[in-house]
């Protein structure tokens, strides 16, 4: 099984591990504020939503989301900053633009099958094929094409999968990574202060200014009549908003890569792992009640706070860490995490609709072994045999292998 990032430097056990911990972080948020409504009598959604903590931390699940975004940045770049250290060409951004396409693309398209042909029918109406025809053709061509988060008509995957947002993110930052991995290779901290910079304008300017791109997104949106706020949100949430994210995953893929076979002292352990107890705590602190400090740009702390914990957790190689990291259960959440991701919504939907209402505590357990075991079938037999493809037709010049 080849992949670029793992023929490079190998498996990285505790990222594995904190994609575990981001798809976890948001099925349990969508669980929670997709049931409460309709499900409050549900034990779990009680449990979370009567204990302070609980309820900070689920109801912030969204977080995983960013936390998806660091562990993007921290892999992708590696073979960049590798090829560098050993005076080797920079990878060929056609390998990795391969590589990325035959990784992701597969399981998406797949799940989009299930999507359209199994959810709609499931969960709407059985006249939506004459009442709203161009509605589903229309968001159809914009996933497939992976631009349905450009336009309000499109950028809710038709009410049934809204997480496959970031999906379209992902997609365009594969596209321009290329570019700004030599970046990072000749100048890192000045390139790391410029996605910072870039993605802090583009939430100020979302905000305040953008005056024509939002007349034409909500000209594009009228017959909805939705407000000004939301298409704000909309444009707030595109990709250099999230630039800062990268930008700290691919600066705490560069310490790991320099750190890499060192064994720190007892002391820069447990220095560490304090450090990143008080990242954690930063960012459950910023998202409880009184937690904004810096007004419209709070939202910095959340990708210098997951950075840090990166840092300390895993570019260090912390042995303090591992249990938490990187155990088996943890570690096989992570490698399914992608399709878990890709169907965990839907599948919610359809589980609030034709599970009965009367499971108690077996609710959660039998949603989330529902979800795994749909994940693992994806895994297994979609993703893993695209993974092994790219084994199997290797490039023409293996040190072009990004």
């Amino acid at each position: 099984m080849a992949d670029g990032v793992r023929d490079e430097v190998g498996f990285i056990a505790p990222i594995e591990g904190l994609r575990g911990i981001a798809v976890l972080w948001v099925l349990a948020f969508h669980y929670v504020v997709v049931r409460e409504a309709s499900f409050a009598a549900d034990p779990w959604i009680r449990m979370a939503v009567s204990d302070p903590v609980a309820n900070i931390a689920v109801h912030h699940g969204y977080l995983g989301v960013d936390l998806f975004f660091l562990i993007t940045g921290f892999l992708l770049t590696l073979p960049w900053f590798r090829h560098a250290a050993e005076a080797r060409e920079p990878p060929a951004a056609r390998e990795f633009y391969r590589r990325r396409i035959y990784r992701i693309l597969p399981a998406y398209y797949v799940q989009l099958l299930f999507l359209f042909l199994i959810c709609v029918p499931l969960l709407r109406d059985l006249t939506y094929w004459k009442t709203d025809l161009a509605y589903y053709l229309v968001n159809f061509g914009a996933h497939v094409t992976m631009l349905h988060y450009t336009t309000p008509i499109t950028s809710a995957s038709i009410s049934l999968n809204g997480a496959l947002w970031t999906l379209a993110l992902e997609a365009q930052y594969y596209l321009i990574l290329p570019l700004l991995a030599p970046l990072f290779v000749r100048a890192a901290w000045p390139a790391a202060l410029a996605l910072f910079g870039a993605a802090i304008a583009w939430h100020w300017a979302a905000m305040h200014d953008l005056a024509p791109l939002v007349a034409f997104e909500m000209a594009i949106g009228a017959a909805w009549n939705l407000p000004e706020a939301t298409i704000r949100h909309l444009l707030g949430t595109q990709l250099p908003a999230y630039l800062a994210h990268f930008a700290a995953g691919i600066m705490a893929g560069r310490a790991w890569l320099a750190w890499r076979g060192r064994e720190p002292g007892m002391t820069e352990n447990v220095a560490g792992l304090l450090a990143a107890l008080a990242a954690i705590a930063v960012l459950f602190r910023m998202h409880a009640p009184g937690g904004v400090w810096f007004g419209d740009f709070n939202w910095v702390l959340i990708p210098v706070a997951m950075g840090v914990a990166m840092v300390t957790l895993v570019s260090t190689g912390n042995p303090l860490a591992r249990p938490l990291l990187a155990n088996p259960p943890l570690a096989f959440v992570g490698r399914i995490s992608y399709s878990v991701y890709l169907y965990h919504l839907p599948l919610l939907l359809l589980w609030n609709k034709f599970a009965p209402r009367d499971l108690g505590w077996l609710s959660l357990p039998i949603y989330l072994a529902l979800v795994l075991g749909v994940a693992w079938l994806s895994w297994r037999f979609v993703e893993l045999r695209y993974i092994r493809t790219k084994a199997l037709n290797p490039p023409m010049n293996a040190n072009q292998n990004g």
